[in-house]
């Protein structure tokens, strides 16, 4: 349960971050770029955060 709530909260952060990316990517290049890109650091993120979480909750010990 914890380790999904550690998720919740860095997909959060790490959306805020993947949003700003975009709209410097289509300021500079366009969106169609911009859509491309804004998918490429939303997926990476997806597993990153889920990796992060994982260890983050297993330092705490709050995996079953």
């Amino acid at each position: 349960m914890y380790v999904l709530l550690i998720y919740v909260a860095l997909m959060l952060g790490f959306d805020v971050l993947d949003y700003g990316i975009g709209t410097a990517v289509e300021s500079m290049w366009g969106g169609n770029v911009s859509l491309v890109v804004f998918l490429a650091c939303y997926f990476a993120t997806l597993y990153l955060a889920w990796a992060i979480a994982w260890r983050v909750a297993e330092r705490m010990r709050l995996t079953t």
